[in-house]
């Protein structure tokens, strides 16, 4: 690179002198944790719709989701009522972080919550 700096052209963060531009993992490194980058306004976008939808559906974990499916498919109401919520719990269920099942089963958990199981 002839003796140029990278950047972030979020934060201003400077890279090491010959760091390359493209294919970098220092550079995907930095993304995950720059505060100024998109995806952190994006991730809290997310959060604060999974917030909201949670709230309405009254579940979050994944177990209690897949089980208001099943009770929401079950009850006398009009289908388009039905779809509503089948498709927030949907949403909901795609927008799962990768571990936030692991995490859920271990804060419901005996242990997790300092009880003798």
């Amino acid at each position: 690179m002839d003796g140029r700096i990278l950047t972030c052209v979020y934060c201003g963060h400077e890279y090491p002198q010959n760091t390359p531009a493209h294919g970098s993992q220092v550079l995907t490194e930095h993304i995950k944790v720059c505060g100024s980058h998109p995806m952190r306004k994006a991730e809290a976008d997310i959060a604060l719709l999974r917030s909201a939808l949670a709230g309405l559906i009254g579940a979050d974990s994944e177990d209690e989701l897949r089980q208001m499916e099943i009770a929401m498919r079950l009850l006398p109401a009009p289908d388009a009522d039905k779809a509503v919520s089948i498709n927030a719990i949907h949403a909901l269920l795609a927008t799962m972080t990768p571990n936030a099942g692991v995490k859920a089963a271990a804060e419901g958990s005996p242990a997790a919550e300092g009880s003798e199981p």
